[in-house]
């Protein structure tokens, strides 16, 4: 399957004497099931790695053993419980100035202690803000409490020593009707932007957003051509503080 647009892109890096890299991000585990299994199977034969940002309130001990079995999987914390403190009107948000910070600091302390609990040497110690918004001034708390790094979405960083953000997300959460997987032609356009965005400001590596538990065919047909990119280097979390794997 040809993508001109995406083969423009890349002749550019090459150009460069460069190769972009790309990196999984998939959002809100909580157990072991058929869609985790689908995305298992799909990125474990192309050999890319996925950081999975698990809900440590809802977590249950078959992610565990499942993790234990797959080592392109590794989780990190994705807050506490995933709930909007946000009042009507405002965007949602867990981690955001609608509490005292010292309220938001100790979620994020007991996500990261239940999730060590439960993943031992398998949980990289990395913050996903749910939603992807996180107040600025956590972020200066985040060493104090276990975690060394921070993924949030778009290029736009926080704190750049600690932070590798995801950029193309397949899920189309405002569509008509109801969330849907967004067509592959959209996403090969946001990926090119994207692409075309890092090769002008360092070629930091692009971030793919994914929901498992959510994905329809549209979704996971998309996912296979991705994973299928002989252009591109798929690495894994991009900031070298957590352990590697």
């Amino acid at each position: 399957m040809r993508f001109p647009i995406l083969e423009a892109e890349l002749s550019r890096w090459a150009e460069a004497g460069s190769r972009p890299r790309l990196w999984w991000r998939d959002d809100d585990a909580v157990c072991a099931s058929p869609q985790l299994e689908k995305l298992t199977d799909l990125t474990g034969e192309a050999g890319i790695k996925v950081l999975l940002a698990v809900i440590p309130a809802h977590a249950e001990g078959s992610l565990a053993k499942y993790l234990e079995l797959h080592p392109n999987l590794r989780a990190c914390i994705h807050g506490w419980s995933h709930t909007n403190h946000a009042p009507v009107g405002e965007k949602k948000a867990e981690l955001g100035l609608h509490r005292p910070l010292n309220e938001v600091v100790a979620d994020v302390s007991r996500g990261r202690e239940h999730m060590h609990q439960l993943f031992g040497n398998r949980l990289m110690p990395i913050l996903v803000p749910p939603w992807n918004r996180v107040r600025a001034d956590l972020v200066a708390c985040l060493k104090g409490v276990g975690i060394s790094a921070l993924s949030t979405f778009a290029h736009p960083l926080i704190e750049p020593a600690m932070q590798a953000n995801t950029h193309v997300d397949v899920m189309d959460w405002k569509a008509a009707g109801g969330k849907r997987g967004k067509p592959l032609d959209r996403v090969i356009e946001e990926l090119v932007h994207a692409l075309s965005v890092s090769r002008v400001n360092g070629a930091h590596p692009i971030g793919l957003l994914t929901h498992h538990l959510v994905h329809d065919k549209t979704v996971w047909d998309v996912l296979s051509v991705l994973a299928s990119l002989d252009e591109v280097e798929w690495c894994g979390f991009p900031i070298p503080a957590p352990p590697v794997f």
